[in-house]
């Protein structure tokens, strides 16, 4: 029986990773001639590995797990994973030459050697990895198709790398270098002005509510990485492209993947299939695993015994994002404790800071916790926990919706900010308004006409008016609208299923996959 090589790559965010490693483990289930390999930043392997091992947990057969390959070109060599970039490029060219001549490769991280198979029929890669595609298709040519694997909010999509019809930037790296020629200087020093450049226009994109420009850039961040440079490469890797997932589903987002397939398709003749939402088998019904959280387990059960089902709330911004000044943070944790709201505090970005007074004071409370990891998956599933406290990163929402979670939006940049006033507008979380620290955090938004005040009094304010939301009449109906909207992501990969169909259509007509 000849197999089916599917080659993936991703960018060193694991939000970027997750989706497809439940996808590669659900494939390997149903196909026995179907084999994975994903090239991952060191960062992610462990992640990767125990995603689809939770995925394959009741699989018998070992042959199906070896059908997973999970490798890295390099070892890592600082905890920043947007530093290891230029180390996954520069290493790429010698393994995938390896793994396209059907040779054995070895994981540099780990050791691990696997064995020879057939060359890859189709290349997956995040499309963030534009210099990996150039070296792709200088390895493989034309006979390898290469989709783009998109995360992030649809709408975001369009807004980054979108047509300026559609509320997009257009080609922004073109933009830059005719702004660079203009004014006499290297598109090095025009840098992120143009993507950072706001003058108060009001931005309409599919699917979400009208924003001020500025309203995209809600915080200061704690990294600096050149969004523009990054931005160049995906503009250009989705016009080279063969065609493209979209990890996103019509049910939350049918407007946004319409106009998404009007730019991609119609403009650009690029096939999309929207394969969202990608969540573990049972998600939503089965209990997940902790995944060795014993700590977070015995806290959770033990604040189900003391206060009842939905009383806990998750706070975490994700393995990327943190607040630079904790200030709101605290305040926030603060409100917590004197509303005796049980909580979980996760602080896994490597720029997180959580000074070991706060880390006592939650101590003593009794009704938090803090963890520099999370089983995020079994958290949001478990009975006590009823609200997520979230940057909206997509796969953050599409777990919280999977599970039921209604959300409190705390958003930093990249899709965040859009989804965060589209999940408030849609009746499925409340968006924090003073916790902003940007540059024009204190502008008016378009939707009240109000600033963010710049006080820590304020976010205190705001923060035991939404906990008393979130305990009262607005809360429950906000998690009546996550339940219903959970029924319909349950139902995208069953069979007849939204998902199911988009990515059974692609099986047909790129392998002999059914």
């Amino acid at each position: 029986m000849p197999f089916t090589h599917i080659f993936f790559t991703a960018f060193p965010a694991w939000g970027h990773a997750r989706p497809f490693c439940i996808l590669a483990a659900r494939l390997v289930k149903e196909h026995p001639d179907v084999i994975f390999t994903l090239l991952l930043p060191p960062n992610l392997l462990s992640k990767a590995q125990d995603e689809v091992d939770a995925e394959l947990h009741e699989a018998t057969s070992q042959e199906i797990r070896t059908r997973i390959r999970i490798l890295s070109s390099f070892q890592m060599t600082t905890p920043d994973p947007f530093m290891a970039i230029q180390q996954t490029i520069a290493t790429y060219p010698d393994i995938y030459k390896a793994i396209h001549a059907g040779e054995s490769v070895a994981c540099a991280t780990k050791g691990t050697v696997f064995d020879a198979v057939v060359p890859p029929s189709i290349a997956v890669m995040d499309f963030f990895t534009y210099p990996q595609m150039k070296l792709t298709r200088s390895i493989s040519g034309d006979k390898t198709p290469i989709f783009g694997w998109l995360t992030g909010k649809a709408a975001s999509l369009i807004r980054l790398f979108g047509p300026e019809s559609l509320g997009g930037f257009g080609d922004l790296g073109a933009r830059v270098e005719a702004e660079a020629t203009r004014l006499g200087v290297t598109p090095a020093e025009i840098g992120d002005k143009l993507y950072q450049e706001t003058t108060g226009k009001v931005i309409r994109l599919p699917g979400v509510p009208e924003m001020y420009d500025y309203e995209f850039f809600p915080q200061e961040l704690p990294f600096n990485i050149p969004v523009t440079e990054l931005f160049k490469g995906s503009y250009n890797f989705l016009r080279e492209c063969d065609g493209a997932f979209a990890v996103n589903t019509p049910d939350l987002e049918g407007d946004a993947i319409s106009a998404l397939r009007s730019w991609l398709t119609d403009a650009w003749g690029k096939e999309v299939y929207a394969i969202g939402p990608l969540l573990p088998s049972g998600y939503g019904v089965v209990e997940q695993s902790p995944r060795g959280a014993t700590d977070i387990k015995d806290f959770l059960d033990r604040m189900l015994e003391n206060y009842g089902e939905n009383s806990t709330m998750l706070v975490s911004f994700g393995t990327a994002f943190w607040p630079p000044d904790t200030t709101y943070l605290e305040e926030v944790i603060d409100c917590l404790i004197l509303m005796n709201f049980p909580f979980i505090l996760s602080h896994a970005s490597p720029f997180a800071k959580v000074s070991e007074e706060l880390k006592e004071r939650i101590k003593l409370s009794g009704i938090g916790i803090t963890t520099t990891w999370c089983p995020q998956q079994y958290i949001l599933g478990h009975k006590a926990t009823g609200w997520f406290l979230t940057h909206c990163g997509h796969n953050s929402i599409t777990e919280s919706i999977g599970s039921g979670v209604p959300m409190i939006a705390w958003p930093f940049n990249a899709d965040q900010p859009e989804g965060a006033y589209d999940l408030d507008n849609a009746g499925l979380g409340i968006e924090l308004l003073q916790v902003r620290t940007g540059e024009h955090a204190k502008k008016p938004l378009l939707r009240n006409g109000k600033g963010a005040s710049g006080t820590r009094e304020a976010v205190g304010a705001e923060m035991k008016d939404v906990i008393a939301s979130c305990r009262g009449e607005k809360g429950a109906r906000i998690r009546e609208n996550v339940e219903k909207m959970k029924i319909k992501f349950l139902g995208s990969w069953e069979d007849g299923g939204e998902a199911r169909k988009e990515f059974n259509s692609f099986l047909r007509k790129y392998t002999d996959l059914s």
